[in-house]
């Protein structure tokens, strides 16, 4: 098996530079449908778990409490840059005259 595979090889190996360009090109185009199967059963699989975690489980956080706590943060943000804002305003300037 080995020395037949071996054998395939290099006669590849010996081979002009089409058939070298023909054999890489196909070699690529089976890998990546391989790897991208591979890719695609394993998220359908995730997706599928996912989906039945988030049917057994029941919301704990509602929208409100979310649409609060982001009403918090943006004012809070809002109340630090006016801070800085007037404090850049009223800061003491000095001009100095030659």
């Amino acid at each position: 098996m080995f020395k037949k595979l071996k054998i395939f090889l290099q006669k590849i190996q010996n081979s002009d530079e089409a058939t070298k360009k023909r054999w890489l090109i196909g070699a690529t185009a089976i890998s990546m449908i391989l790897v991208i199967g591979l890719w695609l059963v394993y998220i359908q699989s995730t997706v599928k778990s996912i989906g039945n975690n988030i049917e057994n489980q029941e919301s704990t956080v509602g929208f409100w409490q979310i649409f609060k706590n982001g009403l918090v943060v943006v004012f809070n943000s809002v109340k630090e840059n006016i801070k800085i804002i007037i404090s850049e305003i009223t800061k003491s300037r000095t001009i100095t005259v030659e």
